[in-house]
């Protein structure tokens, strides 16, 4: 099997055992440390599990699950990586749709200096199927435009990774 097969089937098997372990680990618990304990024991089971599923797939290429929590509504949003990710420095934000197109959204620190960081938006699975953008993602951002680029930069802005 190739990576992006393992990945698949790795990803497969978190869809279909995500909503059982939400039920049972994070529903009705709305304090902060305990919602960030049990987040971060729900995120080791992931990755045990994967772990021993699937040892032919490298820890780095397990696909990444994001949780956002709506304490007001009781509601937990759960965003699973859609697209095989070979770089290592990125920080996973989360999916989108847009216009039935499905984009991972990552973010990371900038190597140019004249940028403090750099927004991903992955669409397929090769290396070359993804576009980036810094100072273009907060214009579209803060223009109100609705693009993966400016998505990615608003999860961030909660994430909070930038202020």
């Amino acid at each position: 099997m190739t990576n992006i097969e393992l990945f698949m089937d790795a990803r497969q098997y978190i869809v279909d055992s995500i909503e059982p372990m939400i039920n049972c680990y994070l529903t009705g618990i709305w304090d902060p440390h305990i919602k960030f304990v049990l987040v971060k024991e729900v995120y080791n089971l992931i990755n045990r599990d994967l772990n021993k599923r699937f040892p032919d797939l490298g820890m780095e290429l397990y696909p990444r699950v994001k949780f956002r929590i709506f304490e007001e509504d009781l509601n937990i949003e759960c965003g699973i990586q859609t697209y095989i990710n070979h770089e290592r420095n990125l920080k996973f934000l989360g999916t989108s749709g847009i216009y039935g197109v499905l984009y991972d959204l990552y973010y990371r620190e900038s190597y140019d200096p004249r940028f403090d960081y750099v927004f991903i938006a992955r669409y397929g699975h090769e290396h070359d199927h993804y576009f980036s953008g810094s100072k273009s993602a907060q214009a579209e951002y803060y223009l109100g435009q609705v693009t993966p680029l400016s998505i990615a930069y608003g999860m961030a802005i909660d994430n909070g990774y930038l202020d």
